[in-house]
């Protein structure tokens, strides 16, 4: 073997791994959520149906390659790609009070807005639930992951003002989860009838914080705040919150037509 090709080997061995686990850039859709997002979480989708940065992020991640990111980059992609998702699909669907709603007025109990597979994501027709029940919950594992997907209603968790990254995503769900958790909108408790009463998210998905910490209680522990902690030694009832699915936007969705980029 040649000198010159001896180092073309070494170079390719060198290059090869960086090149095989390339960060996914989800840039457009970090500026998207810093601009149409509020502190509340609540979502201006009119405004983000005229962005041309919107509708730019949903092509790419069409072809993205998610068998060439590190764990941590999947995790941050399909994160990310389930609340986009969910965005386009409430852009598209333009329900009036909540995903859920059906023609009779207040029955909120369709669950096709999660079921339709309408979107191409990383080479797959998908819906939402096949990204958090066939990938996130089944291939990935991390619990955590239900305190950063958003199904665009009010007791969801909030919406993240920021995309997450392969660098963050850990750090950025550990900060999620404890915020959510000591949100009203994960536990409440009432000591006059000491009950401690949980986010359904718990109720539904039980198994995925068992799976992690042998049961909900010891899961959400070491996340809680003083009070919240001194309480559980009263050993007190749990009960779960009432889900609301009121939608989670600013403003009614009327639409008008895209507005040029910038």
């Amino acid at each position: 073997m040649n000198k010159k090709a001896y180092i073309l080997i070494l170079f390719s061995l060198i290059v090869a791994p960086t090149v095989s686990a390339m960060a996914f850039d989800h840039l457009l859709f970090d500026q998207i959520l810093k601009a149409y997002v509020d502190d509340e979480g609540l979502v201006d989708y009119r405004a983000i149906a005229k962005d041309r940065r919107f509708q730019d992020y949903m092509e790419r991640i069409k072809t993205a390659d998610t068998d060439a990111m590190t764990p941590n980059g999947r995790l941050a992609f399909w994160i990310n790609a389930y609340n986009a998702v969910t965005i386009d699909k409430v852009i598209k669907w333009k329900p009036k009070k909540s995903v859920r709603e059906t023609a009779i007025r207040g029955l909120w109990t369709s669950t096709k807005f999660f079921t339709s597979r309408e979107h191409m994501v990383a080479g797959k027709q998908l819906s939402q639930d096949d990204i958090e029940h066939e990938i996130l919950r089944k291939q990935l594992k991390d619990p955590r992951i239900h305190f950063a997907i958003v199904c665009a209603s009010s007791s969801c968790p909030k919406l993240a003002r920021f995309a997450f990254s392969e660098d963050d995503v850990q750090r950025r769900l550990e900060d999620k989860a404890r915020k959510f958790i000591n949100s009203d909108r994960g536990t409440l408790i009432d000591y006059a009838e000491n009950t401690l009463y949980l986010s359904k998210i718990f109720d539904w998905f039980a198994g995925d914080f068992e799976d992690k910490s042998g049961s909900v209680l010891a899961f959400i522990k070491p996340y809680l705040e003083p009070d919240a902690l001194a309480f559980l030694e009263r050993k007190p009832k749990v009960e779960y919150l009432r889900y609301n699915w009121a939608l989670n936007a600013k403003k009614p969705l009327i639409y008008g037509k895209p507005e040029p980029g910038p």
